[in-house]
């Protein structure tokens, strides 16, 4: 599995496991054993050379019913140039040629669904940081805990790199989600309609069409990167915490 990857955190806690979703071509599944106080999680990480404007990532996830809650999740997005390890930049908004991000993330206790986005147009939190955004905010997206998901998600560039024309999409087991008669998990210039409060975007059927997405400003930042990674900060002293991947796919349109 490591040598697949540029990138390996605290491989210490992963294994093979042979619980894999139905169907699956394969014998085995990742698993990653995250004690509480022993660390924060683990990761893998990739370039996807050389840069596209528009992928299709599909995953499958299954979480222990016991497991704490998850700080930060799955990751797809830009880097210019390139790197083979993934770079910081918490709390900062990107300056639309050096990188954008886009987290798929079990959103808190909640634990529901919901994109974490840095980019160049992004607002201001309440402290005068720029943290990642969502937009989703439907606390009946839930994350079904003991079971196997699919997880898939279509990101697409802006261009002209002059236009906010980009696109983000999230599906749960192949499906969309939809509230008050639009579909709020496919964001893109016009659609859907909500409103703002901070970084938190409200889709709301009364409220005004999505900006877009200006995800860069110069052709050079593309799609380049995929960062798998269980980041927990939150767990108990020993508290074990269960996550297990598998069939992790990267497509481009045809």
């Amino acid at each position: 599995v490591k040598s697949r990857w540029e990138s390996v955190q605290n491989p210490e806690i992963m294994s093979l496991s042979a619980d894999i979703p139905q169907g699956s071509a394969g014998k085995h599944s990742l698993l990653m054993t995250h004690i509480g106080g022993k660390s924060t999680g683990a990761h893998l990480y990739r370039r996807l050379q050389p840069g596209y404007e528009k992928l299709y990532v599909r995953f499958y996830v299954k979480f222990d019913p016991n497991c704490c809650p998850i700080h930060h999740f799955f990751h797809v997005g830009g880097y210019n140039p390139p790197t083979s390890w993934p770079q910081g930049g918490a709390g900062i908004r990107p300056s639309g040629d050096e990188r954008f991000t886009t987290g798929v993330e079990p959103f808190g206790r909640k634990w529901r669904w919901d994109f974490y986005s840095y980019w160049m147009d992004m607002r201001s939190s309440p402290d005068n940081k720029s943290w990642g955004h969502d937009f989703i905010n439907d606390p009946r997206l839930k994350v079904e805990r003991g079971k196997w998901i699919c997880v898939e998600l279509m990101m697409k560039m802006n261009s002209p790199v002059t236009e906010s024309n980009g696109q983000q999409a999230i599906w749960i087991d192949g499906k969309p989600w939809s509230r008050e008669g639009q579909i709020v998990s496919h964001l893109g210039k016009g659609f859907p309609k909500g409103k703002w409060v901070w970084d938190s975007f409200n889709p709301d059927p009364e409220g005004v069409p999505f900006e877009g997405f200006k995800w860069r400003s110069t052709e050079e930042l593309k799609l380049n990167f995929l960062w798998l990674l269980l980041y927990i900060t939150k767990a108990p002293q020993g508290h074990v915490s269960r996550v297990w991947f598998d069939n992790i796919v990267v497509a481009k349109p045809c």
